[in-house]
């Protein structure tokens, strides 16, 4: 702030009258308490000087200040005019949906010429693809934003706009979409009722009817530990072998005969007349083979209802095999089906552990369905489901796992390992990293709003790209520094480049014509948009139509600005004359960097001397 430089106050001199004195005195006390000096600070003058430094006040528009037009002359800051350039579009607007939210991520050409009065960007958002539905959901200064607090398994359509430091907002950009990901809780507990509506879900999870095998010569009244009986258990009859089951509505036993078990049997082979001698040739079908070679013992078991077009049936196959080389397998397998119209469905488990000289045991258990669940017992919903290829864990440890592509969602990690990993696009939205160690990493495009210098500690930022509208640099080390040109194949160019040609120096030789040039200079390695000081020195005569040129083709020349555009003299006298030149090269193409330089006299010339001098700086 500017010191504002205020008179000392004179003492009020002895030797006046009475009156006088008592006027200067109250006078001199005024002036002391408004430079405060006297009293109270607080009812100390403010300058204008001090409202324009201290930034309440624009700077005066009266230079100098004129007090008798009414006007103070300066005004609020907030009625300084501001930058009215009307932001352009954002592009690349891209949304991605999570399990609640969706992240987006957009251009970050803001505050590139002609707009570099950036604000801050608006956010919008609509369930449907019409932008004008869409409500505004947020502001961001940064260039991704989360979208947070959505509905799960939803469509969300987005546009986003830049606003200017004048509130004024620009085009909208394109329009991005995004689906957040269905309810896993939803979805599982959803699946775990279709599943408890089959039947059999009640055998499974329901204690009081679970069927029970009760092994008794007579008819039992309780289960053999003493609990009553309930629908579906089972009475094994010891005296005849026969097989009764507990009729649903838990008031009799009923006899485990079907008519469809004499088809079964005999159906191909049945040569008696009686079910005792269909099972005897069906016994036939177990067969165990005791030889030098192999033995192989299997029990094959089928149970089928049948109503017109509509079956159901049930498969049990036990099998094993031994050999004398050592391959031993044995096999369970059980399989259910369904068919009705033409509409068929099956589910199988397989339970089979196998072992050879060559290669060991093993043991596998497989299972086909089109839903498969595991239950706890104790909940409603089943912790683990596979459905359509899909598999739902409700809680999961993993102790050591590969996933292609996560999404998570509140996810508390304490130590994360990542070795020879490449992060291609990573997008991190308010989010504070307080201590981050990353060694001999690459990261490509980085969004750093704030960086501490005083986090860089010794170190070197190689082959940087630092975009920045002003870079405050202090020393330059000792190096022979370039810049890059505007060629089609960028080239590397000095920052300064100089030439200059002499006519007549050290002579005196006396030229005289017309409609001629001289003293040529031609410069190579100029950077389109070089600014040039070019500076002519001669002694001339009596000249007319004199004027510094410069052409980029060698062929069409152009009067150099920024000095004297014609030069004439009719003095009847040689003099020394100096004329300077300033101005800026554009219009060179990605083919062109040599700019040439001429003096051209279109009338008379007559000089003794002359010399050109430019100069071209390539930074501008």
């Amino acid at each position: 702030m500017a010191e504002t430089k205020v008179p000392a106050i004179k003492n009020i001199p002895a030797q006046v009258d009475t009156e006088t004195k008592l006027a200067l005195e109250s006078m001199k006390e005024a002036l002391e308490v408004r430079l405060g000096r006297r009293g109270d600070p607080k009812d100390r003058a403010v300058t204008l000087r001090e409202l324009i430094d201290s930034g309440l006040a624009t700077d005066l528009a009266q230079e100098p200040y004129n007090p008798n037009t009414g006007a103070t002359g300066f005004a609020p800051l907030r009625e300084r005019p501001g930058d009215v350039v009307v932001p352009p579009a954002p592009t690349s607007l891209t949304a991605s949906g999570l399990f609640t939210d969706v992240l987006l991520s957009w251009n970050q050409s803001t505050n590139t010429a002609p707009y570099g009065n950036h604000a801050f960007t608006e956010i919008w958002r609509s369930q449907a693809e019409d932008l004008s539905s869409a409500v505004l959901v947020g502001t961001t200064n940064a260039f991704i934003y989360t979208d947070k607090g959505l509905e799960y398994d939803s469509t969300y359509y987005y546009w986003v706009r830049f606003v200017s430091t004048s509130n004024n907002p620009g085009p909208w950009s394109n329009m991005a979409s995004a689906t957040t990901v269905e309810n896993i809780g939803a979805t599982m507990a959803a699946l775990s009722e279709t599943l408890a509506d089959l039947p059999g879900y009640n055998l499974l999870a329901t204690s009081t009817t679970a069927a029970t095998i009760i092994k008794s010569s007579s008819e039992p009244s309780t289960r053999t530990n003493g609990d009553a009986l309930q629908p579906n258990d089972i009475w094994f009859d010891t005296d005849d072998g026969q097989i009764y089951t507990r009729n649903t509505s838990n008031n009799a036993w009923v006899a485990g005969r079907d008519a469809t078990l004499v088809n079964v049997f005999g159906s191909t082979s049945f040569t008696g007349s009686t079910l005792t001698a269909a099972m005897a040739t069906a016994q036939s079908d177990i067969v165990t083979v005791t030889n030098a070679q192999s033995a192989t013992a299997t029990s094959v078991t089928n149970l089928t209802s049948t109503v017109g077009t509509n079956t159901s049936s049930i498969s049990t196959l036990n099998t094993t095999t031994a050999s004398h080389t050592g391959d031993l397998n044995a096999m369970f397998v059980l399989q259910v089906a369904t068919e009705s119209n033409g509409s068929k469905s099956a589910a199988g488990m397989v339970i089979g552990s196998n072992a050879s000289n060559g290669s060991g045991a093993q043991s596998y258990v497989q299972f086909q369905a089109d839903k498969f669940a595991i239950w706890n017992g104790s909940s409603s919903t089943a912790p683990f489901i596979v459905s359509g290829g899909t598999v739902f864990i409700d809680s999961a440890r993993i102790q050591d796992g590969a996933i292609n592509t996560a999404r998570i969602a509140n996810a508390a990690i304490q130590t994360a390992k990542i070795g020879d990993a490449q992060i291609t696009t990573a997008k991190i939205a308010n989010l504070q990293v307080t201590n981050a160690l990353i060694a001999d990493a690459t990261i490509q495009d980085a969004k750093i709003v704030s960086l501490n210098a005083t986090k860089i500690s010794a170190g070197l930022i190689d082959a940087a790209r630092i975009n920045v509208d002003t870079l405050n640099v202090k020393f330059f080390a000792n190096t022979s520094s370039k810049i890059y040109n505007h060629l089609s194949t960028s080239t590397a160019v000095p920052l300064i480049r100089y030439g200059s040609a002499i006519r007549g120096a050290g002579g005196s030789t006396i030229y005289t014509g017309s409609n001629s040039s001289f003293v040529p200079v031609t410069i190579t390695s100029v950077r389109n948009n070089a600014s040039y000081t070019a500076v002519l020195s001669a002694v001339l005569g009596d000249v007319s139509g004199g004027s510094v040129q410069f052409s980029l083709d060698n062929s069409n020349w152009t009067t150099a600005s920024g000095g004297e555009p014609s030069i004439y003299w009719n003095a009847g006298t040689y003099r020394g004359y100096v004329y300077t030149y300033q101005g800026q090269i554009t219009g060179l193409s990605t083919s062109q960097s040599t700019v040439y330089w001429r003096v051209y006299f279109s009338g008379t010339y007559n000089h003794t001397h002359m010399q050109l001098h430019v100069t071209m700086d390539n930074t501008t």
